[in-house]
């Protein structure tokens, strides 16, 4: 389990994009790779965005921690099944279902939209301490004629993490 602490500031998603790229191994599908980091810049995104509710403050990411920074976890199962991911914020708004469809000339609205397409299995939990955790799980491997959503589910990962979901 591997955890990384960064302000709610805009500049904070390229910062854990390098970061959780960096921390796949090199046997971790280019397909994969690119979903998990992708979803991963649109929780922190919205993390960023929506769930903060603090003025914004100076760029730059760091790995402190504090009251109002978001969690960044990256689990890779060392049994090379799966990669976990978890995005906490101190927001207690409930994660919204993605929506049906967003117009074509839309500024925002597709996170969710690709969370959905792209993670084998999501959601998110309340923190017993305020704020909430937002999960994302990826098989390292696709299996042919399965449901993608079926297997290990999300939760179990998020209560092993360093949020203490």
């Amino acid at each position: 389990m591997t955890c990384l602490y960064l302000p709610p500031v805009p500049a904070s998603v390229g910062a854990a994009r390098r970061w959780a790229a960096s921390l796949l191994p090199d046997d971790v599908p280019d397909d994969v790779r690119d979903s998990v980091v992708l979803v991963l810049s649109e929780l922190l995104t919205n993390a960023v965005t929506h769930a903060t509710g603090a003025p914004p403050r100076s760029s730059g990411a760091g790995a402190a921690g504090g009251g109002e920074d978001i969690e960044v976890e990256v689990v890779v199962d060392p049994g090379g099944g799966h990669v976990a991911l978890a995005v906490t914020d101190p927001s207690d708004r409930p994660l919204p279902a993605a929506p049906a469809t967003v117009a074509a000339g839309a500024d925002h609205g597709r996170g969710l939209l690709l969370l959905d397409a792209l993670a084998q299995d999501h959601g998110w939990t309340p923190r017993a301490e305020g704020g909430k955790c937002v999960w994302a799980l990826f098989r390292r491997s696709r299996v042919p004629g399965r449901d993608v959503r079926g297997g290990v589910r999300g939760p179990a990962v998020v209560r092993a993490g360093c949020a203490g979901g």
